[in-house]
């Protein structure tokens, strides 16, 4: 009864090349019988431990706004209100015109099953990471070679290459490193 409430856990790349990991739990179920609501609780607890929670409807239920109304409130009742919260309408192919109601105008709508929109909400997820990645491409000279470790410790090293004019880097940094990488960028 209980594996149902278990996350699930998935690494996604996301268009910039940075990599994060997605945790899948389990589904709103509204009037959900009262001892199961402490194991329900308990797998959204980690939600608001999340960097960003991504909250999946699907758009096509009668009940859309119930069930994003319930599950708003519970995750305010967890704490969850200081982390960017993704509302995402899954199934917006099944609407008859495509017609959205005003209070979901701030929605990423996707349709799993086309693909359409996903390209939105990957947009979205990397304009909420809490540290900004940045993807670049640096000619180091050899002389500041020692960087290229400092990228391996503190970054992503998505390739090196070692020319007569010096060190060729792919990387992804955070604001803090590309500011020591930026006087290398190509």
């Amino acid at each position: 009864m209980f594996a149902t409430l278990d996350p699930t856990s998935r690494a996604l790349k996301l268009p910039g090349g940075v990599s994060v990991m997605l945790i899948d739990t389990v589904g709103l179920v509204r009037r959900l019988p009262h001892h199961l609501v402490d194991a329900f609780r308990s797998t959204l607890e980690e939600a608001a431990q999340s960097d960003i929670i991504i909250n999946l409807c699907d758009a096509s239920s009668e009940e859309a706004r119930v069930h994003l109304s319930v599950t708003n409130d519970l995750l305010e009742s967890l704490g969850a209100q200081d982390r960017p919260i993704i509302t995402v309408l899954n199934k917006c192919d099944l609407l008859d015109g495509n017609v959205i109601p005003l209070e979901f105008e701030n929605c990423v709508r996707i349709s799993a099953k086309t693909g359409e929109g996903i390209d939105r909400l990957l947009d979205a997820i990397e304009r909420n990471l809490p540290v900004r990645m940045k993807r670049v491409s640096l000619l180091i000279p050899f002389a500041d070679a020692g960087i290229v470790s400092e990228i391996r410790d503190r970054g992503t090293l998505l390739s090196e290459e070692y020319t007569a004019d010096g060190v060729e880097v792919e990387a992804i940094a955070d604001e803090k490193l590309y500011s020591k990488l930026s006087k290398y960028e190509k």
